[in-house]
């Protein structure tokens, strides 16, 4: 990704995050701490243009509480 994009995507990543987790100090718990479903910690995985929207769906199937 490049460096615009990237910023852009972290910040889509943690705005919804935080949406999800209902606080900044938990959505950030959420992206440093490895995720089972994603198999990796979502903040890092976030660092590419899969991983983020890997990421993305993932907070969707939490939201919904559809996680498998």
């Amino acid at each position: 990704m490049m460096n615009s994009d990237w910023l852009l995507g972290s910040v889509k990543v943690f705005d919804r995050a935080v949406e999800v987790w209902g606080t900044p100090e938990r959505a950030m718990e959420w992206l440093q701490c490895r995720d089972r479903d994603l198999g990796a910690k979502p903040g890092e995985l976030a660092e590419t243009t899969e991983g983020l929207v890997q990421v993305l769906h993932c907070l969707r199937r939490i939201e919904l509480d559809e996680r498998v």
